[in-house]
């Protein structure tokens, strides 16, 4: 099937197909998830091809990019259809969560690490002002549950994430006070906090593959 397809595609195909198999490991096999993709980049190559072959090469790394991202979310739908399904579960039972609402979190959050305080009056305190957005409907406005997620997952992050979490959403500490504890530049000590809230952000699960 392979030699049917673009050779930029044909390389594509099974490198996303290894990731997603990789993050659904026991409920997806990747040879399936492989079809899956073959599937639908058979019927659609004829409208990409001009970007496969745009003789710019910096804009055809662009458009391949951007293609390996759809294909991505192709193939993490079917295997959280496949999850879902073997699980016994719906995929619109999963709840995602964006950075922003994660932000408005993480002083709630991190003050139930740091103070000990229980997460039954975060929840109080933030359902006056309600500084989220409801993702899915899976969410139910189950605010604590989304606190305890959120709670757990920055537990597992490694150490470094978590003091940068903590410097910048509960030490209330600036940019430019975290770039000389890091000894780089503002716009990197930015980067490196919106990527440890990134990362966290993919321990609940990334985001959604649906919109």
């Amino acid at each position: 099937m392979t030699k049917e397809l673009h050779p930029i595609l044909a390389d594509l195909v099974p490198a996303v197909a290894n990731s997603i198999a990789r993050k659904f490991k026991g409920w997806v096999e990747r040879d399936d998830v492989k079809q899956e993709l073959y599937l639908w980049v058979l019927g659609r190559q004829s409208q990409y091809l001009d970007q496969l072959n745009e003789e710019n090469k910096e804009k055809r790394e662009y458009n391949v990019s951007r293609l390996a991202f759809q294909m991505r979310r192709i193939a993490e739908k079917y295997a959280r259809r496949e999850k879902a399904r073997k699980a016994g579960y719906q995929t619109t039972d999963e709840a995602f969560y964006d950075t922003a609402t994660i932000a408005q979190l993480m002083p709630h959050i991190l003050a139930s690490v740091i103070e000990g305080t229980v997460l039954e009056q975060a929840q109080e305190l933030i359902n006056d002002g309600q500084p989220r957005k409801q993702s899915t409907p899976a969410e139910g406005g189950n605010l604590l549950a989304i606190l305890i997620d959120v709670k757990r997952s920055y537990l597992k992050l490694n150490e470094d994430d978590k003091v940068l979490l903590r410097m910048r959403y509960y030490d209330n500490v600036t940019l430019q006070e975290i770039a000389q504890y890091l000894e780089c530049a503002t716009s990197t000590a930015d980067r490196r906090c919106t990527s440890a809230l990134r990362r966290l952000q993919d321990q609940l699960g990334g985001e959604t593959p649906w919109n």
